[in-house]
């Protein structure tokens, strides 16, 4: 992995300290505006009018082209760290991790300039890099703060036993442990192995520490690898078992696997947010905000608006972009489910959480996972949340809610079976818990676009089973009743959506307005738009007017004739 170094002179090293960098002005100045871009990703005409403002379009594109030619020669070996689109350029942040540290040179504690050698004679670019270095400045300032106050340590030791399947079923686990936690930006990671000779807990440093120990072991037993994980802190904590099958590649599959995982990771969270109840320390926006994720699911107004305030409560006690990402998504919910935001504090739209939350925490899983939702419903963008969602499962696989929002980015991609997969993924990972519903309807979604739509209904009837309020999920069921042509229970449908939206018909899933994004993207609108009109009737019982229903037949026709990958 290459590093970026963006104080000081701009640079990118790789592991034998040779610098990649391009030497052209304006190619370092396109580096060094993608690396600090929400996303790492940026148009083409966005980079065009920066570094050649000046120039006709035409002229400006072949310039950028030359320029991204230039870097990748630069990049060499690198080079896939460069993706370039007909429409919008992004680095690929698997290849490249930015580092906030001073050149070497300079003074301890000074405020070094931040890519001090990048100018491009062109007064837009110069107000461009003056807001990044601005940004990055506060980005080392935050680190530094971070670093001054980290206290809880996490260190990670496996052990496997038995046949070489276990020795990868111990790496695999821990490896599934330590990326979920590194998403946790105030907390030490070490790992370690099972013989190393250290103390448990002889943790150098001069302070108090909070300190957790998760011990991995790995046992095969025939065709079966039996995985256990242990939380210790003075005593145990916690543990819990696993069995996943001894192939390599259905161990690398296996949702047991991810399951233990995750169940470790949010142990581990609560030994400290517990920890931070008694001694008063940074920890309790932990606290916050996992209180807030559970009021989020309970999506009532009353639990959306204290979840909002919580989330805002903990990004003030540490500026992470994870909860503002959550403020954003929050807003998104709430449109969804009660078809309004104003009964949410601010005037922050939900593409401003979006963009401040990657401007904060570039890495984060979650922010990437979000913050793809939020580009799809609110820009209409498809390609570009794609790439975010699946950067953001890659980061940490053992989150469902990111696993969900790939799944819908796969589906209006176009890619029906892997988004199916990627939604029974999310909804494995949270089988059982008290989310589950949430993580059905993302299945009934991609069964929708899959056109398989027994199944969709299976999921839409247990999400329901346990949250029939969840409006979402019965505007569907509502889609594929009158899909079915079946009179009776889409009666009882509608009566029950009406509970949550009175004077609700049928007929609404066909107004653009409605919030229906990816439900009118789908085939399945064809029988909504031939059979609406039937059942579209008031409070009253009066009819809706013929015209409308014709008129909302035509919109869906015209909608759902485009392919889903096209739209």
């Amino acid at each position: 992995m290459l590093k970026l170094h963006a104080l000081g002179r701009l640079t990118l090293l790789d592991e034998e300290g040779r610098d990649l960098a391009p030497q052209g002005s304006k190619a370092r100045g396109a580096v060094a505006l993608l690396a600090t871009a929400p996303g790492y990703t940026r148009t083409r005409a966005w980079l065009q009018q920066r570094l050649w403002s000046d120039r006709a379009p035409e002229q400006a594109a072949g310039s950028l082209r030359a320029a991204l030619s230039e870097m990748r020669r630069a990049l060499g070996p690198h080079r896939q760290m460069l993706i370039a689109s007909r429409h919008a350029v992004s680095l690929d942040p698997a290849y490249f991790q930015i580092v906030y540290e001073p050149s070497d040179g300079e003074q301890p504690g000074s405020a070094p300039q931040p890519f001090e050698d990048v100018a491009v004679h062109d007064r837009a670019f110069e107000l461009a890099i003056r807001a990044v270095r601005g940004d990055v400045l506060v980005r080392w300032t935050q680190q530094r703060r971070t670093a001054a106050r980290r206290k809880r340590i996490v260190l990670v030791r496996s052990d496997a036993r038995g046949a070489p399947a276990a020795d990868v079923g111990a790496r695999l686990l821990q490896n599934r442990i330590l990326s979920a936690l590194r998403q946790i930006d105030d907390l030490e990671i070490m790992s370690a192995g099972a013989d190393d000779g250290a103390n448990d807990l002889d943790v150098p440093g001069g302070q108090p520490q909070s300190m957790l120990l998760i011990r991995v072991l790995s046992v095969a037993v025939k065709d079966d690898v039996f995985l256990s994980c242990e939380i210790q802190s003075g005593r145990r904590l916690w543990s819990d078992i696993a069995s996943v099958p001894g192939a390599i590649g259905a161990m690398h599959e296996s949702v047991e696997l991810d399951r233990l995982a995750l169940s470790t990771v949010d142990h581990v969270v609560d030994a400290f947010v517990d920890q931070a109840s008694i001694e008063g320390s940074n920890a309790c926006a932990l606290a916050l905000a996992r209180e807030a994720r559970n009021l989020f699911f309970q999506l009532d107004k009353a639990s959306l608006i204290n979840a909002d305030r919580l989330f805002q409560r903990a990004f003030e006690i540490e500026a992470r972009g994870r909860y503002l990402a959550w403020r954003g998504f929050l807003r998104n919910a709430a449109f969804f489910q009660h078809r309004s935001m104003s009964f949410l504090d601010g005037s922050a739209t939900v593409t401003d959480f979006a963009i401040e939350a990657l401007r904060h925490s570039p890495d984060d899983a979650i922010v990437h996972t979000i913050s793809s939702q939020i580009e799809y419903i609110h820009q209409g963008n498809l390609r570009t949340p794609l790439v975010m969602a699946q950067r953001g499962v890659t980061r940490d696989p053992t989150e469902p809610l990111g696993w969900a929002l790939l799944s819908n980015a796969l589906s209006t991609n176009g890619k029906l079976e892997e988004g199916y997969r990627a939604a029974l993924r999310a909804l494995d990972l949270s089988r059982n818990g008290p989310f589950q519903f949430y993580f059905e309807h993302f299945a009934c979604m991609a069964a929708v676009a899959l056109a398989e739509y027994d199944q969709a209904l299976l999921h839409a009837r247990m999400a329901l089973r346990f949250r029939p309020d969840f409006v979402s999920t019965r505007r569907y069921e509502v889609a594929l009743l009158l899909h079915r042509d079946d009179t009776p229970r889409l009666n009882l449908s509608v009566a029950s959506l009406r509970q949550q939206e009175p004077g609700f018909t049928s007929i609404a899933l066909l107004d653009s307005t409605y919030p229906v994004n990816t439900l009118r993207l789908l085939p399945i609108m064809d029988a909504v738009a031939k059979r609406a009109s039937p059942y579209a009737v008031d409070l009253i019982g009066t009819p809706t007017p013929a015209i409308i229903g014709r008129a909302g037949s035509e919109r869906c026709q015209a909608i759902s004739g485009r392919s889903v990958k096209s739209s």
